[in-house]
């Protein structure tokens, strides 16, 4: 496919690089940035052991409160180093972490975004969910953005937003897979990610960064800085770090692939074509590939859903679509729309003037899409990425009030606004059912008005009339009036305060410490949204006596207000400013989540073993959580088009009491043939939670060396998640569903269990005799179901293990390789059940009875349909403990660092890395009788992610190139080619690229080139949607 793209705009760039370097002089020194290391490499001090980490000689790693001397960790761990952030110009360290194999994103400022929510950026791992990988800062927890509603942007969890910590103040950000729980307790099932900072900084540091894309937009600044200052002889210390960061949004329509609207749809059957539409064929018809037929039946080898260009819901425009007001449906036998005239075949819309032009209907794709014609493009209200604008200060200290005591602190304020740019907007179209100017019928269905409203022109009514039109129906999408586009305002800040210590007894050294952590999020979204009372007020109108065009309040269904202002719906934007301040309330709605932790341990030696000291650690934990939801009385009250937005609001507390031992066998001194070094390594955890009782989590594991630069390691952990406020306390919540069809004509051949589903499916027909196998459809727009919390829901937890080996060859300096396998088995999965988890535990299960269709199992009952069409029109669920999910699946990594000079190839450093993630199974079951979901191998859920790393760095140059690769995905492992073409994407990879230059030990610049071959997918969530984009950056060390 060729793309049309814009060619870099020098203007700005060429302004914004005149304006830093004019401002700074001399450069700061050239950074290397190292994407990926291993944390025995890179370990900086932690919360527990650090007042005696130098006496000890060793260093903290995550995952484990006992410092270890110069030996990998326990669990499988990798680092993203501030050098390699810095390097390709990321201002948002979630940027970083997104584009690393097995990470994946758990909700991000791309694509459609969340009404209660905008702009986060939560990260998850493995395809297990961001609410399953806990996130650390300083190997503390943090307070979540995320609110507790149904309606969030990540559903029920504490996932902590990376906008807040300022890229500037990063050291590094160490992940380890598995092994969590016992050291940090709850969601650390997938693993977890901490966020180091750097401490005890000297001096100043600022940066200014500029980046845009190659066509001009994502315009993107950034402003940070960071001082510190060591006072008290040296004695202490306190940083301070500034970022301001302003990201503009994205238009979906910015991008060609975007604006070419490419869909899969239903593929027609060829018998109807015949009969209805004989001129048409594959390659008139809008179909990308021409040489697929029309369907002729579940086993022809023909899919029942094909992919098309320019995509439209052919039955509304903009502006206003008409229809025949007759008790028929808009479409015919064929599927074809009706129209006015003998032959039902002349069209007529409102254009932006107002007046009735033809409409091309497109050639129609199923129920209400058509490729091309003059129907709605979705596309125009779709968004690649969303405005967000943050700023943050962070603050952390310390002082040594004696060389055994010292204190520490931590305090941070963020605040930002994000702003989702288009998202679908209000509707009155047939797709959604039969509505009426007297509020009747569907709130969101069609409208019925007469040749005579005082709206319709001269030009209107002689066009009606020419038609034979009295009567006639109106469908729409009112995007003049509301397009539901989010944003969302938030204020967070957190504080730490601490005091930790050394000393001595017994002969041996012990380090403790205590501390508080407390921190609020109080968030605020807005949105804008349709007064249906009062929209009924204003679409009824008459004219007064003086010739006026005024609000009718003698109509049928409207209310008598003397602000009543009269709304236009014939043409897109001819409604007056006053009917459309009439119609739309801006809402405003909040959340606020509270969370404080204390906790105190203690780490010391016990005895002495062979391989050196037995070391502990031991210590308590009390953590409350809090959260509370409230929509705006308006959205409470359901006085719009939407749902009524349920309130929430809950607590609960937990007390942990955790241990850890480490205990090293051998060590190198021994001198024993095959077993230079053994560690073993135990912890436990055991939580009381005010909601559901007792849990215990564990680790055990060892770490063994046969021989120098030869490690294997693996460990057994029992993980959990206990549930969140939302899972526990939401109301009974109505909410809007796209239901699926298992029974139709597309899909009623795939699925896990074929043969089960279309013995089912013979028997929905058989009840449901007015339903006609060959076009039998799901409903083409979404309908009202609910979801409710429960009180009563149980801890998620994981039965897991890790097994790996690590290489260190001593004659390959600087050369490491390692893989690790990760098995986990999630029990008590907390989930809603989806849609496509309940029609698919009715159809595919083979308990199903035949003599009670509506309720042939359990899942059935869930669904309501309408008696005469079988269509689903309802459907209800609530969280629950599901049966399992489990996670299959190995990582390996290469990093080789050398000195040209110790080759006599030149001088400079040479840094080359490989990460690779090769998951085998991700597979779930929502609920016993539904067939469990296999995901690895479908989008998201690649079944090979590559990052190749190449840098090369003198005392002044720094040049890296980056490739991330992806391999070919399936949309969903059940299609086969009966159901669906294509059946996928194609394998991805892009490419990164950045060069660095410094002017002295002080100043350096650097350019960063990201997706350098401008690769677009149409999945903004999964792959890069922007395309090539550039961020310079200057850094000054004062």
């Amino acid at each position: 496919m060729t793309h049309h793209t814009r060619r870099l705009t020098p203007a700005p760039l060429s302004l914004a690089l005149a304006a830093v370097l004019s401002a700074f002089a001399a450069t700061a020194t050239a950074s290397s940035p190292d994407p990926q290391t291993t944390a025995d490499q890179s370990a900086p001090d932690q919360a527990g052991d650090a007042p005696d980490a130098k006496r000890l000689d060793s260093v903290m790693v995550t995952g484990s409160r006992i410092g270890r001397v110069g030996f990998d960790s326990l669990e499988p761990a990798t680092v993203v180093g501030a050098e390699y952030i810095q390097g390709y110009g990321f201002t948002n360290i979630a940027d970083a972490l997104f584009i690393q194999p097995s990470f994946g994103a758990g909700a991000t400022s791309r694509g459609d975004q969340s009404g209660y929510g905008a702009g986060v950026n939560f990260i998850g791992r493995f395809g297990l969910g961001s609410n399953r990988q806990l996130t650390l800062v300083n190997g503390r927890r943090f307070v979540t953005s995320n609110p507790p509603t149904v309606f969030g942007p990540s559903g029920g969890g504490t996932q902590v937003d990376l906008n807040v910590i300022p890229t500037i103040l990063i050291d590094q950000v160490e992940t380890i897979g598995v092994g969590g729980a016992p050291t940090y307790g709850s969601d650390a099932i997938s693993g977890v990610s901490n966020l180091i900072l750097r401490k005890n900084f000297d001096g100043a540091e600022v940066r200014m960064g500029y980046g845009l894309t190659d066509r001009g937009d994502n315009e993107r600044f950034n402003y940070s800085a960071l001082l510190g200052s060591n006072f008290g002889g040296g004695r202490g210390n306190i940083t301070i770090a500034l970022d301001a960061d302003n990201s503009q949004g994205v238009l979906g329509t910015a991008r060609r692939f975007y604006r070419d609207a490419y869909s899969t749809r239903a593929n027609p059957s060829a018998s109807a074509i015949a009969n209805f539409q004989p001129g048409r064929t594959p390659a008139n018809d809008g179909r990308v590939n021409p040489g697929i037929g029309f369907n002729t039946g579940p086993n022809d080898g023909i899919p029942g859903r094909v992919l098309i260009r320019n995509r439209r819901i052919s039955d509304m425009t903009w502006g206003g679509l008409l229809f025949p007001s007759d008790a028929g449906t808009v479409r015919d036998a064929s599927g074809q729309l009706r129209g006015f005239g003998a032959n039902e075949d002349q069209f007529v819309q409102f254009d932006r003037n107002g007046d009735l032009v033809n409409y091309n209907p497109g050639t129609n794709f199923g129920i209400s899409d058509a490729s091309g014609g003059d129907g709605v493009n979705l596309q125009e209200t779709t968004q690649i990425i969303s405005d967000l604008d943050r700023k943050t200060v962070f603050a952390l200290g310390n002082y040594d009030f004696t060389d055994q005591v010292s204190g520490f602190f931590e305090a941070s304020f963020y605040t930002s606004t994000a702003r989702e740019l288009v998202d679908q907007n209000v509707y009155n179209a047939t797709g959604f059912g039969v509505g009426s100017v007297d509020g009747s019928g569907d709130q969101s269905g069609s409208l019925n008005f007469n040749i005579n409203n005082p709206f319709l022109t001269e030009q209107n009514r002689q066009t009606l009339q020419n038609l034979g039109v009295e009567d006639f129906v109106l469908s729409r999408s009112s995007r003049d009036l509301v397009q539901n586009q989010s944003s969302t305002d938030t204020n967070l800040w957190r504080a730490v305060v601490g005091l930790q210590g050394s000393f001595d007894a017994a002969g041996r050294g012990f380090n403790w410490e205590a501390s508080v952590n407390h921190g609020e999020g109080n968030f605020d979204y807005y949105n804008d949204n349709l007064i249906q009372q009062n929209f009924i007020n204003a679409i009824n109108v008459t004219r007064n006596s003086a010739g006026q065009i005024v609000c009718d309040s003698s109509a049928a269904g409207t209310t008598v207000d003397p602000n009543c202002a009269p709304l236009n719906l014939f043409g897109e934007g001819v409604a007056s400013r006053a009917a459309r301040n009439y119609v739309i309330a801006p809402t405003h709605a909040e959340a606020q989540m509270k969370q404080t932790v204390f906790n105190a341990n203690i780490t010391g030696a016990i005895i002495d073993l062979p391989g050196g000291e037995l070391r502990f650690n031991a210590g308590y934990e009390r953590r409350k959580e809090e959260g509370s939801f409230t929509p705006s009385t308006f959205e409470r009250l359901g006085q719009g088009r939407s749902v009524p937005i349920a309130a929430a609001s809950g607590e609960f507390t937990t007390n942990e009491y955790f241990g850890e031992i480490l205990a090293p066998l051998v060590n190198p001194d021994a001198g024993i043939p095959g077993l230079h070094r053994l560690d073993l390594t135990g912890k436990i955890r055991r939580v009381e939670n005010t909601v559901n009782g007792w849990f215990s989590a564990y680790t055990y594991g060892l770490q063994y060396e046969p021989f120098q630069g030869v490690q294997l390691r693996g460990n057994k952990t029992r993980s959990f998640r206990a549930p969140s406020i939302a899972e526990l306390y939401t109301s009974q919540q109505p909410a809007y569903y796209f239901i699926p069809e298992p029974c139709s004509a597309a899909q009623i051949g795939s699925g896990p269990r074929p043969g089960v589903r279309a013995r089912n499916c013979q028997a929905f027909f058989d009840f449901y005799t007015n339903a006609d196998p060959a076009s039998f459809e799901e409903a083409p727009s979404s309908q009202l179901g609910s979801v409710s919390g429960n009180t009563r829901l149980q801890n998620e937890q994981a039965e897991s293990w890790t097994a790996g080996i690590v290489l260190q060859p001593e004659w390959v300096k600087g050369l490491r390789i390692a893989a690790d396998w990760y098995d986990i088995q999630i029990t008590n999965s907390v989930t809603t059940l989806s849609e496509e988890d309940i029609t698919s535990g009715c159809f595919d299960s083979d308990t199903f009875n035949a003599n009670d269709v509506p309720n042939a199992n359990n899942f059935c009952s869930l669904i309501t349909r309408n008696p005469q069409t079988g269509v689903a029109n309802s459907i209800r669920t609530e969280y629950t403990n599901g049966p399992y999910t489990n996670f299959r699946g190995w990582t390996a990594e290469v990093n080789y660092r050398f000195d040209l000079a110790d080759v006599d190839w030149g001088k400079g450093i040479v840094d080359l890395s490989f990460y690779g993630y090769f998951p085998k199974t991700l597979e779930s079951a929502a609920a016993p009788g539904i067939p469990p979901d296999e995901a690895v191998g479908e989008i998201d859920n690649p079944k090979r992610q590559f990052q190749w790393n190449a840098r090369y760095m003198t005392s002044h140059w720094n040049l890296g190139l980056s490739a991330n690769y992806s391999s070919s995905v399936v949309y969903d492992l059940t299609d086969t080619v009966e159901t669906r073409a294509p059946l996928g994407v194609p394998s991805y990879t892009s490419y990164d690229a950045n060069v660095g230059y410094a002017f002295d030990t002080n100043t350096s610049v650097n350019l960063a080139a990201l997706n350098v071959t401008d690769k677009l997918v149409a999945f903004p969530n999964v792959y890069d949607g922007l395309g090539r984009r550039y961020m310079f950056t200057l850094n000054h060390r004062f």
